[in-house]
């Protein structure tokens, strides 16, 4: 059995205390000790835990709750980084839904050596308190937001999604002759830059969502302007976790008595609040045959169950045939979970939105409700990182709409995107260069997913020449894309594309050197020339 042995650490009970007087959280206080059954230390972490909770082991997923593993930066005490998850849990009102809990680190900072550990960890939680094993994720600042995406990525059937800010991941798992099944079967992440972060975390999480997104690995990526080095930030922190918390683990079936609450869902609130909390692609299977109901209620029920869960792509497909439903109610309690579904960069979402809302066909106002949408979806984007070009196009295209509300919501919607200058007819109305132009540099940044593990090839063009190839070899070793994973491999590759003057291999090189795994060779006169070409100088070699 596992032991435990209470550290003293004043401040954090003081901080916890005040939060148990106020009934609002219970929670053991100061640092911990995970041990074996040797008496060894395992690892060090922090919990906080509702009260109240149902014996572990219990089976009632109404009493079940889920687990955020809550990673901090280096150099910062253990659980540094539980508060803004705690303290977005308390604004949604589901504090008394989770279980918080902070590992520290087997050194200064978190790597490969924590994996074992932090598996325990998990263990132990699992055993420990009534924990639904399809609800388990991940968030960190930093270091911290290195091990929360690089352990999801590498312990699928542990993790359902991980939530990152401020610095990037590079162990993944390599795909050398099966592919991964990013939409079937990997964790979902969410990556959060701060634009007032260090100079070099800019680039490290920049650098991170580009592999990432190349890898194939579902996104969702954010770049805030009002956000530095910490991760305490309402908006994002709402939104990730609102998302996270809504996904369920896709390599883990529900349990027997999470199917029977599918077998026979009753509506309580106005939707089924059953499958919501089943979630996942098993409950979307449901929701797919009440959609097709001849009763309007059900429909209703089932359309604003959506607002309560993520389901699958195949769910919303069938959820966007109901922008059309003879219902007003059904259209547009489905025209809000598309909103939502689109802002987490579902395309079926994202797609439907499009089509009813250029729809002159359409009722006007169920056209309002979707132009709505692609705005409320494209709010963190249209002064951050413009990821869907597709959205963007129509709400350009509906600045020229016929009906004024559509039209004065593109325009509400794009303003951010350029700077109020002059009165009259000398007021900007466009960016700088025009709408088109705008929009052309929203497509060429966009990132395609490599696909296809063709790396022998690909090898045999980029030693042939081929710069094209060479960039692709360069990333298949980066991602361990029809090859195991190989940085110092994927760098020399890069490093040799940078010195023909490609600006932005010298970039990825750069990075990899700058903010990377460490271990790469490190040849001074190369990093001259790439410090030179990204206009930086050559830093000391990381710790």
């Amino acid at each position: 059995m596992h032991r435990l042995t209470t550290l003293t650490n004043s401040k954090l009970r003081a901080a916890i205390a005040l939060l148990t007087a106020a009934g609002a959280f219970a929670a053991t206080p100061g640092e911990r000790e995970l041990k074996d059954d040797a008496g060894n230390t395992i690892l060090k972490y922090v919990v906080e835990a509702p009260p109240g909770l149902a014996a572990a082991g219990t089976s009632d997923p109404a009493r079940q709750v889920g687990l955020v593993i809550c990673s901090q930066e280096h150099d910062t005490p253990t659980g540094n980084d539980i508060f803004p998850v705690r303290q977005s849990l308390l604004r949604q009102g589901r504090l008394d839904q989770y279980v918080l809990l902070a590992p520290a680190p087997q050194s200064r900072k978190f790597g490969l050596a924590d994996h074992r550990p932090i598996e325990e960890l998990i263990a132990w939680a699992l055993k420990t308190y009534p924990i639904n094993p399809r609800r388990v994720y991940m968030y960190g600042k930093g270091e911290g937001s290195k091990i929360s995406m690089e352990f999801a990525m590498m312990h699928p059937k542990l993790v359902t999604a991980a939530i990152g800010y401020s610095w990037g991941a590079w162990v993944m798992p390599s795909e050398v002759s099966e592919p991964i099944d990013f939409a079937g079967s990997a964790p979902e992440i969410y990556l959060t830059l701060g634009r007032r972060d260090l100079s070099y975390h800019l680039t490290c999480v920049r650098d991170a969502h580009f592999r990432l997104a190349s890898k194939g690995y579902r996104m969702i990526y954010r770049e805030f302007d009002d956000l530095g080095d910490r991760t305490y930030h309402p908006p994002s922190n709402d939104d990730a976790l609102e998302w996270a918390t809504r996904l369920r683990n896709k390599n883990i079936a529900p349990s027997r008595e999470e199917a029977k609450l599918l077998e026979s869902p009753k509506i309580a609130g106005g939707y089924y609040p059953a499958i919501a909390l089943v979630g996942g692609a098993p409950a979307g299977a449901v929701l797919r045959k009440l959609f097709a109901s001849a009763d309007e209620k059900v429909r209703a029920a089932a359309v604003e169950t959506c607002a309560h869960g993520i389901y699958d792509e195949d769910a919303t497909e069938a959820l966007a045939k109901l922008l059309a439903d003879p219902s007003v109610t059904v259209r547009r309690a489905a025209s809000r979970a598309m909103a939502m579904y689109a802002n987490w960069r579902s395309k079926a979402a994202q797609q439907a939105l499009i089509g009813m809302a250029t729809n002159v066909a359409a009722d006007p106002l169920d056209r309002l409700s979707a132009a709505d949408g692609i705005a409320y979806a494209l709010r963190y984007q249209v002064k951050g990182a413009r990821l869907d070009p597709a959205l963007f196009a129509t709400m350009v295209a509906l600045l020229k709409d016929e009906y004024e509300p559509v039209r004065a919501t593109a325009i509400g919607a794009l303003m951010p995107a350029y700077e109020h200058t002059g009165d009259g007819p000398k007021r900007r109305r466009e960016p700088e260069g025009g709408w088109q132009a705008w929009l052309d540099s929203i497509q060429a940044a966009e990132i395609v997913p490599q696909t296809g593990l063709h790396f022998a090839k690909t090898l045999r063009a980029a030693e042939g020449g081929d710069p094209v190839a060479q960039k692709a070899v360069a990333l298949m070793y980066s991602n361990g894309k029809g090859v195991e994973q190989n940085y110092p491999e994927a760098v020399k590759w890069w490093t040799k594309v940078a010195l023909t003057g490609d600006a932005a291999a010298a970039r990825h090189a750069w990075d990899l050197y700058r903010t990377g795994p460490g271990g790469l060779a490190r040849d001074p006169e190369v990093l001259a020339k790439l410090a030179g070409m990204v206009g930086e100088t050559v830093p000391a070699p990381r710790r």
